[in-house]
């Protein structure tokens, strides 16, 4: 004779397009909704490299606002870049010592430029769904 398992606790419904997951005892959701903590609910969560969640912003990212639940190989390679965008200030700042007049020129030319911002942006939201996936 074969040993039957017990009937499960829980059961998934789709209620309004969302699939909800209800315990069959109490007739109640399992659990409400993920909990998102205060300073991501009042949009003041920073880059959140060391959290679990990372947050765009409008001026790198077309998309924005939006959240990318990082995982371990997104999260190496958000400091992966963090590093490369480090190293590439440094170089600009020792450049601009060197030389200092073409540097000004240079920062104004990227300021005033809506066209080179706009294509920066693009390119950064390609990388960003990319990272999303």
């Amino acid at each position: 004779m074969a040993m039957q398992p017990p009937p499960s606790r829980y059961k998934v419904v789709e209620r309004g397009r969302r699939l909800e997951v209800i315990d069959t005892r109490t007739g109640k959701p399992a659990s409400s909704a993920v909990r998102v903590p205060e300073r991501e609910r009042s949009g003041k969560a920073g880059a959140g490299i060391d959290t679990d969640v990372f947050v765009t912003k409008r001026w790198y990212d077309d998309k924005a606002p939006r959240r990318i639940r990082l995982n371990f190989v997104n999260r190496q390679r958000l400091l992966s870049l963090r590093w490369g965008i480090a190293i590439g200030v440094a170089i600009l700042v020792v450049l601009s010592f060197l030389f200092w007049p073409l540097a000004v020129l240079l920062v104004f030319a990227l300021a005033a430029g809506p066209k080179l911002r706009a294509q920066l942006r693009t390119a950064s939201t390609r990388w960003l769904d990319a990272l999303d996936q």
